[in-house]
């Protein structure tokens, strides 16, 4: 048996959607999972914990790490057993909770087959192309998945079986990013069947206008312009209906011209404030998501994060 070294692997959370960008635009941020993998030949079946010794928040069966480990091997070096390990996890992002936390265990689990395949030395590596074409339709939603890989912004897409296509930017320093996370759960896929089957062609165009508001705000760095590039008319106020609890927060932040869109699926949110108004408007942001969150009898977090410029972090020894 080759001798395999430890492989820690650190994955940022991400913001699928950003708004207009349903499916197709992403962010890294600073909030991350990290895994410790290790090898030997008295390892003979997969184990996976919590390094903090509590119980897993999810069955064998759902564990995505070792899904996409198993998948990558069975892609491209089928004739290998992919060898077992022991894994521990640290787990800083929310379940369910619409800041990434399925795509950073789809990327370490691929990220953590590659670094195995590379030892092995017997069937050539994927070349990066077909990894990242691999990563994007593991789990369908390359909006997630390559912002967490590559880190920064990116556009990405890749329909109907087509070649996987996107660029990466750089987020904006003028703009402060915080995240709201309610302590309430929202499956992606139950959160899709509140979604039209067809759009009517205004909201598509209104949505391919608000696209064009997000480039130029990456563009040129204008706060005014992120805040018309964050509407949204094809999941946003489908997933936010008047009976949400996260509604009156959403209306309330909208007339007072702060910045927001729903994280992924959510229940997160993230809210942007110009990085030169946040001294005179943090308190103010803080103590009015505290009421009304409070009124709604709904737990929460909220704090500043910033955005990855990384991606994904790959250390052995």
């Amino acid at each position: 048996m080759v001798r395999l070294p430890k492989i820690h692997i650190k994955v940022p959370g991400t913001s699928a959607n950003l708004g207009p960008g349903f499916d197709l635009m992403g962010l890294a941020l600073d909030l991350h999972n990290e895994f410790e993998f290790q090898f030997s030949k008295e390892i003979t079946e997969t184990k996976t914990e919590l390094k903090n010794g509590q119980t897993l928040p999810f069955s064998k069966k759902e564990d995505l790490v070792e899904q996409s480990y198993k998948s990558y091997f069975a892609k491209f070096a089928p004739n290998i057993t992919p060898p077992p390990y022991h894994c521990k996890m640290t787990l800083s992002l929310p379940l369910k909770g619409g800041l990434g936390s399925s795509a950073s265990a789809i990327v370490a689990g691929l990220c953590l087959a590659r670094e195995v395949h590379k030892r092995l030395d017997v069937v050539s590596l994927p070349t990066e192309p077909i990894f990242t074409q691999f990563l994007a339709e593991f789990e369908g939603h390359p909006d997630n998945t390559l912002p967490a890989y590559l880190g920064g912004f990116v556009f990405a897409y890749s329909t109907f079986g087509e070649k996987l296509r996107f660029f990466r930017k750089k987020f904006p320093s003028s703009v402060a990013i915080f995240v709201l996370t309610p302590e309430f759960f929202v499956s992606t896929e139950e959160s899709r069947k509140t979604l039209p089957k067809s759009y009517v062609t205004s909201d598509v165009i209104f949505n391919l206008s608000r696209i064009g508001a997000w480039m130029h705000f990456l563009d040129k760095r204008r706060f005014g312009d992120l805040l018309v590039g964050l509407e949204d008319k094809m999941h946003t106020p489908y997933r936010i209906p008047s009976t949400s609890p996260l509604f009156p927060l959403a209306d309330t932040l909208k007339q007072d011209s702060i910045g927001y869109c729903l994280s992924g699926s959510g229940p997160s949110l993230l809210i942007f404030l110009e990085r030169k108004t946040v001294s005179s408007k943090q308190k103010e942001l803080f103590e009015t998501v505290t009421k009304i969150m409070g009124d709604a009898g709904i737990r929460f977090s909220l704090r500043r994060v910033k955005p990855d410029g990384v991606g994904v972090r790959i250390q052995t020894k």
